[in-house]
């Protein structure tokens, strides 16, 4: 079943207890539900993992942590996937959730990518920018988790016939 390769791979719960900027949620760490492996929670989990990530904001695991606590989402799958974004895709990400925002908003000139461009448009490119990672971010959540339904699905299949 996947839960048992999943209860290899996922880091120890009192781990993830110890981490000191969690420590501001308390009792709601103890929760069943986010700490479970059941196909429901790990989708939800999926789903929160993949969109708080597209999300350019700093402090995204704080902001993941109160959505998996009330989403009841598995907590450490859902911290998994948050580390799609970083240092090295971070440029590639942003740079296509500006071009989606940017399309979807109809942008009439395109801002160069330089320090006094930027600067000067900021409230554009911000604009731009949270517009299309709303919009990346909902499209790859949806369809990671579909994914992630089915494949789950195809190996219970897989198992039972075995036996």
């Amino acid at each position: 079943m996947p839960r048992k390769i999943l209860k290899k791979i996922l880091p120890d719960y009192n781990k993830i207890k110890e981490q000191k900027y969690l420590k501001i949620f308390g009792a709601a760490l103890y929760k069943r539900e986010i700490w479970s492996l059941r196909r429901k929670y790990i989708l939800r989990a999926v789903f929160l993992g993949i969109f708080v990530s597209c999300l350019p904001m700093p402090l995204q695991m704080i902001l993941l942590a109160f959505l998996a606590i009330v989403f009841n989402a598995n907590f450490p799958i859902a911290f998994i996937l948050l580390w799609i974004n970083n240092p090295l895709t971070i440029p590639f990400i942003f740079y296509a959730e500006y071009k989606i925002g940017a399309f979807l908003l109809n942008a009439k000139d395109n801002i160069e990518f330089n320090f006094d461009s930027m600067y000067e448009n900021l409230g554009d490119i911000a604009v731009y920018l949270y517009t299309g990672s709303l919009v990346l971010g909902l499209v790859l959540a949806v369809i990671c988790t579909i994914l992630t339904n089915i494949l789950w699905i195809w190996y219970i299949r897989k198992q039972r016939k075995k036996v």
